[in-house]
């Protein structure tokens, strides 16, 4: 049988082995060295510092000394040693979550790391950790955070879509969910143009695909005209969309936020066509009618009252007084004008004014005109408008 002995150390092994001690002792990550038991062999000076035991305090101990079990948590810290010191090295360089207790009692929390390997055929566990409580207080504070972001944007009054870089929605909030009709796990990863009718997914890919290449950091989307939007149960709706975009980490996502304004264009609708029906009204009356501001400026004035001026295709800015009144440059009267002009101080002070004036067309055609004022006041009794009317007496 051959007797099997050791080589001697060489002085280069010696100088390699003082070398690796430095290194680790030197080190300012703790390294703790354990047989497969849990058993410490090695603590270095490190680790003392981190948890405040000398290395005399727990070599021979066991590691649960370090590590107790937490109530939350069935496997004890040996067996989840065990477990990731097999796994393969690609898997070895992810940090385990340990809650380590120091010396004086206090629990800490670290990110921990296993290898197994062997010294002089006998396996070991080589330990890594470090104190990840500013990384734990600042996921806290992320999850917070985007906590009370995700709720105020699930509860905000405007609909608010997420999207990817490729145009995925990555997130659609309550009032998202009621303006198009789905769920959001319905239509988390289709595509953001599925919330509009298909004649304008092209242009709207397009759009957003050359904002992304843009410098603006949000616009309007209906700057280049109406964005309709496109209900679950296929019906249409306009909308008022202001998107935005973050590149975070080298993704980029986009954010629209959006408004149903069917309500809106409603209102303005009605809006129209009420003055539509106005105008009508206004220009067909055989009365003259006219509005003004407090200080006499015609703002408007109707077919009616156009035809008894004359010389003047504009009207609209002059003082009711100084329009071109029909046949007033074959007769001028001064004292018309500032009857007029009184008139209307009177009504801009609040009083209804009426009284009949002469109106001269041409040497031969003279017309009584009765003329009225009346003021029109505002939710404070302010007198915001005069209206001026005038009609033929007959006489």
């Amino acid at each position: 049988m051959t007797n099997l002995t050791r080589k001697p150390a060489t002085p280069a092994d010696k100088t390699s082995a003082a070398f690796f001690r430095a290194l680790v002792e030197g080190v300012p990550e703790a390294i703790i060295v354990t047989m497969p038991d849990g058993t410490i062999t090695y603590f270095n000076p490190a680790s003392e510092k981190l948890l405040g035991y000398t290395q005399a305090e727990v070599v021979g101990r066991n590691i649960v000394m370090l590590v107790p079990q937490q109530p939350d948590r069935r496997a004890d810290a040996v067996k989840w040693l065990e477990r990731w010191a097999h796994e393969p090295d690609e898997t070895q360089s992810r940090f385990l979550d340990f809650i380590a207790q120091t010396k004086t009692g206090a629990q800490m929390p670290v990110d921990v790391r296993v290898v197994e390997r062997k010294i002089d055929g006998e396996r070991r566990y080589f330990i890594t950790f470090r104190d990840n409580t500013a990384r734990r207080k600042e996921q806290a504070a992320f999850r917070q955070a985007h906590l009370r972001a995700s709720r105020i944007l699930q509860v905000a009054e405007d609909g608010i879509v997420s999207a990817d870089e490729a145009q995925t929605i990555t997130f659609l909030n309550l009032k998202a969910e009621e303006m198009f009709g789905y769920r959001a796990e319905e239509v988390m990863g289709r595509a953001l143009s599925t919330l509009m009718p298909e004649r304008y997914r092209a242009r709207h890919t397009g759009d957003v695909e050359r904002f992304a290449k843009g410098r603006q950091a949000s616009r309007q989307m209906n700057e280049r005209g109406g964005v309709v939007g496109l209900r679950k149960s296929g019906e249409e709706f306009p909308m008022e969309v202001a998107i935005t975009k973050v590149n975070v980490g080298g993704a980029l996502t986009y954010t629209a936020h959006m408004r149903n304004i069917t309500r809106r264009k409603q209102r303005e609708e009605r809006l129209c066509e009420s003055e539509r029906r106005f105008r009508a009204i206004f220009e067909h009356a055989f009365e003259a009618i006219g509005l003004l501001a407090p200080d006499g400026t015609v703002l408007e004035i109707n077919r009616a009252g156009r035809l008894m001026t004359e010389g003047a295709s504009q009207l609209i800015g002059l003082p009711l007084w100084d329009l071109p009144w029909a046949g007033s440059d074959l007769a001028p009267d001064d004292t018309a004008r500032q009857r007029l002009r009184s008139a209307v101080a009177q009504a801009a002070g609040g009083e209804a004014v009426r009284y009949t004036a002469e109106l001269q067309r041409s040497e031969t055609d003279r017309r009584k005109i009765d003329i009225s004022l009346t003021p029109i006041r505002d939710e404070t009794g302010k007198v915001v408008y005069i209206v001026p009317e005038g009609r033929e007496t007959g006489q």
